[in-house]
C-alpha cells in the first residue's frame, strides 16, 4: 500500500471546510477566531483555510514581533513540535507535523487510559471494535496503547484520535463534538461519548497550559490531527460528463444509488449531486464515502462554475463518463486535461459499447483512446444500461469500473 503523502495544514482545513464548514467551528474557537475575519464563500473554501491556517501559525509563533507585524508565523510543524515538548511527549523531534500529531495523540489517549478503571478500558475498547484477550487492561495505558497501534496500526490512530478530540471539545468547550463529523464519531468510538467520556473529560482541565498561547495552540493542534485523520480516511469519487452520458446509470449499476430515490447531501445544490457510498456493499451508506455527480464544466452561472471547481479539489478520483455513439467532442478533451491537471487516477468509461455495429466498434474504440489519452488515464469500455434488444446479458463493465475505484484508493492510502 502506498505511504500517504503529508498534506499541508492548510490542505486539510479546506478539505475539511470543503465537507461542512462546520467542522471548523470548534477550531475557530480554540483559536479566538471570529468567523467575520473569514471571507465566507458558497463557491470557494481556499481564503478561509489560508486565513486559519495562518492564524494558527501566528498562534504558535514565539516572536511578538512577527505577530505585530502581521507575518505568516512560523511553519505548523514548529507548532506541532512545540506543543509535543511543552506536553512532554516521548519521542518528539522536528519533523513532519503528521509524525508528531501521532506521538502527541499516543501520550494524550494513554493519559486517558489511566484515568479509567480496567472496566471501563474494556467498555471502551469494546465500543471502538476492538475486543482481544491478548490486551492487558491492568497495564498502564501507555503500554496498551503501544499495543493497539502495533496491533492495529492506523485503524487505533484514526479512533484514539477522534476520542481525544472529543474529550479536549468536552473539557474546554463544555461540549463534545457536536457537528457533521460527529456522526462518523458516534459510530466509531460508541462509549466514549457517553458516561466513559465524561469520566476522563475532567483530566483535562488539569493539563498545565502555561500561557495564553498554549490555551490555544494545544488544542488546536488536536483538532487538526482529528481533521487529518477524517480527511485521510473519507473517500471522495467524483462523476464527470457531459449531458446524457449515462453518469446515473453509472451511478445505479456500479454504486448502488438510485438517483430519482436517493436525496442528495444537505447542503448540496441542484447543480452538484453529492451522495453517500456503502463501499463495504452492507447495505449501510456512510457518510466518510462519498460520490459527487459534478454538472458540466462550462455552465452558464458563474457560480456553479466555482462551485465544481472548489468540489473537484476534495476528490481522490474521477470516473469521467463519454458516449462512445456519439464520438469525442472537444468540450470532453478540454474537460480531461482539466481534471488530469488535478494529478488524480481517472478511469475513463467509454459508454454505451452495445450499440455501434461491429464494424464501427473498432474504429470508434480507437478514435475515442487516440483523443483522450493522458497520465493517469485508464479506460474501460462500458454499457451501464445496455438496450436489451442488442444484449441480452448483464451490464458491461460494471465490476471492471468498481476493482478499479477500489484498487486506486487503496493505492492512495484509504483504508476500505
Amino acid at each position: 500500500m502506498t505511504t500517504k503523502q503529508e498534506l499541508s495544514l492548510e490542505t486539510v482545513i479546506q478539505k475539511a471546510l470543503g465537507y461542512d464548514p462546520k467542522d471548523i467551528d470548534p477550531l475557530l474557537k480554540y483559536l479566538d477566531l471570529d468567523k467575520s475575519e473569514l471571507r465566507p464563500s458558497k463557491t470557494s473554501t481556499e481564503n478561509d483555510a489560508r486565513t486559519i491556517a495562518s492564524h494558527l501559525r501566528k498562534m504558535g509563533s514565539n516572536d511578538f514581533a512577527t505577530l505585530l507585524r502581521g507575518g505568516d508565523g512560523v511553519p505548523y510543524s514548529e507548532v506541532v513540535y512545540d506543543v509535543g515538548k511543552k506536553l512532554k511527549v516521548p519521542g518528539i523531534a522536528e519533523g513532519p507535523a503528521s509524525a508528531n500529531e501521532k506521538k502527541i495523540i499516543e501520550k494524550l489517549f494513554a493519559d486517558a487510559l489511566d484515568k479509567m478503571t480496567e472496566e471501563e478500558r474494556r467498555q471502551l475498547m469494546a465500543s471502538i471494535g476492538i475486543s482481544s484477550k491478548d490486551i492487558p487492561f491492568g497495564s498502564s495505558g501507555l503500554i496498551i496503547t503501544q499495543l493497539l497501534l502495533k496491533e492495529f496500526g492506523g485503524f487505533a490512530v484514526y479512533k484514539s484520535t477522534l476520542i481525544v478530540a472529543n474529550l479536549i471539545s468536552r473539557a474546554l468547550l463544555g461540549s463534545g463534538l457536536s457537528f457533521a463529523t460527529n456522526a462518523a464519531i458516534t459510530r466509531t468510538i460508541g462509549a466514549a461519548l457517553g458516561p466513559i467520556g465524561w469520566i476522563v473529560s475532567g483530566a483535562w482541565l488539569a493539563v498545565d497550559l502555561a500561557g495564553p498561547a498554549y490555551r490555544k495552540t494545544v488544542p488546536a493542534v488536536i483538532h487538526v490531527a482529528m481533521l487529518r485523520q477524517i480527511v485521510q480516511n473519507r473517500v471522495v469519487v467524483g462523476v464527470v460528463g457531459e449531458g446524457s452520458v449515462g453518469k446515473d446509470a453509472l451511478l445505479k449499476s456500479v454504486f448502488s444509488i438510485d438517483t430519482d430515490n436517493v436525496s442528495p447531501v444537505s447542503g448540496s445544490t441542484s447543480e452538484t449531486e453529492i451522495y453517500n457510498w456503502d463501499p463495504a456493499g452492507k447495505g449501510n451508506p456512510t457518510d466518510m464515502a462519498r460520490i459527487v455527480n459534478f454538472p458540466g464544466f462550462n455552465d452558464t452561472n458563474h457560480e456553479v462554475n466555482e462551485q465544481t471547481t472548489d468540489h473537484l479539489n476534495h476528490a481522490d478520483v474521477f470516473l469521467m463518463v463519454v458516449d462512445i455513439t456519439r464520438g469525442i467532442t472537444d468540450v470532453e478533451v478540454k474537460s480531461l486535461k482539466r481534471l488530469a491537471n488535478l494529478g488524480r487516477p481517472i478511469l475513463v468509461c467509454l459508454n454505451k459499447i452495445d450499440l455501434p455495429r461491429p464494424g464501427d466498434k473498432e474504429d470508434l474504440v480507437a478514435a475515442a483512446r487516440a483523443r483522450l489519452q493522458g497520465e493517469n488515464v485508464s479506460m474501460i469500455e462500458t454499457a451501464f444500461d445496455p438496450d436489451p434488444r442488442l444484449h441480452n446479458g448483464n451490464p458491461i463493465g460494471v465490476l471492471e469500473v468498481g476493482r478499479w475505484v477500489i484498487d486506486q484508493l487503496k493505492r492512495s492510502g484509504k483504508d476500505l
